[in-house]
């Protein structure tokens, strides 16, 4: 495309002006400039393909919508790291059968913890949280989900990608809690309903179902008119269902306790997002974050206590239904 065929003369102007530039203070400056000018490019591409068939820039624009250029994530401090709590904090597990980069944290004996990250990133922009969490005693598993980071794999759809999650992920005993963060928190509801063991479910600033997450994707990339009504029905042709039902039937089948958190600043995935999975279910309510967004919220001051707190009182309750029986 005109991206792919343009790319040599970009790199040669970015390579000449990154050494123009490695002699000031700016030297990032080409790479963002090669950035700049590959999504003007990309929507051009969209705009004349608009034009001629709204279905093939809905393919294409779909395609690029699952290859998941992932943004770096925020580096750890490197006392962080080396002083962690048990040697090896960090090991990655990589699990041939199915393609999946899992990396482990924590005591083997803690409770059971299952980190999702959102769309446009990988597992490792969870491990912050992780390492606080293990560092409490959690035992938590973060996976670069199918496509991104380590993991590979083509990827069709977010059903796809929550079937092999709970494929993968599953196993005798249940996870303790599973948290999802963004589109990670609908793809954990999603493969709950495909089979994914766990006691507790958590969302962080999550849309409330596959056609809301689509919706916001289109506009917030304002993408044509057109483009946007082929995508949204060649989308729910590959996922085999209704896209405004992925989501809030899984919300309302389980009967798992359910944490619904949300970031009160978030602009990218609004907070009336977190009203709505709520009102799948009677007497649930959110719990908004102030002074954070969508990706400073995992690491708010209070997100821990939050998590360790219906954690403990999940576990209290089941305790208590118990004893009735």
């Amino acid at each position: 495309m005109l991206y792919e065929l343009a790319l040599p003369g970009l790199l040669a102007q970015g390579g000449y002006r990154w050494l123009r530039a490695a002699r000031k203070s700016a030297p990032q400056e080409p790479v963002l400039r090669l950035r700049t000018a590959r999504a003007r490019l990309r929507r051009l591409e969209i705009d004349i393909l608009d034009r001629m068939s709204p279905e093939l820039s809905a393919k294409l624009l779909l395609r690029r919508f699952h290859r998941n250029q992932s943004e770096a994530p925020v580096p750890l401090p490197a006392e962080r790291i080396s002083k962690g709590p048990w040697p090896g904090l960090f090991k990655g597990l990589f699990i041939r059968q199915h393609r999946l980069h899992v990396r482990q944290l924590g005591s083997k004996q803690g409770p059971r913890i299952l980190l999702i990250h959102g769309w446009n990133a990988d597992g490792r922009m969870m491990l912050p949280l992780a390492q606080d969490l293990a560092s409490r005693g959690f035992h938590v598993d973060v996976p670069d989900l199918p496509g991104t980071g380590k993991s590979r794999g083509p990827v069709r759809s977010f059903v796809a990608v929550a079937a092999r999650l709970a494929k993968q992920c599953s196993s005798v005993t249940p996870y303790d809690v599973v948290i999802g963060h963004s589109a990670g928190g609908l793809i954990a509801m999603i493969a709950l309903g495909l089979g994914l063991k766990t006691q507790r479910m958590v969302t962080i600033s999550a849309p409330s179902s596959l056609d809301r997450l689509m919706d916001l994707y289109l506009r917030f990339t304002g993408q044509p008119a057109n483009t946007g009504t082929a995508v949204m029905r060649r989308y729910q042709k590959i996922c085999g269902r209704s896209l405004a039902e992925i989501g809030p039937v899984e919300c309302r089948e389980t009967h798992l306790p359910l944490l619904v958190i949300h970031a009160q600043n978030d602009w990218q995935v609004p907070p009336s997002e977190a009203q709505s999975i709520c009102a799948a279910r009677e007497t649930l309510a959110p719990i908004y974050l102030r002074n954070c967004n969508h990706r400073t919220v995992l690491r708010h001051p209070d997100l821990l206590g939050l998590v360790e707190c219906f954690l403990h009182k999940t576990s209290d309750e089941g305790a208590k239904d118990a004893a009735h029986r």
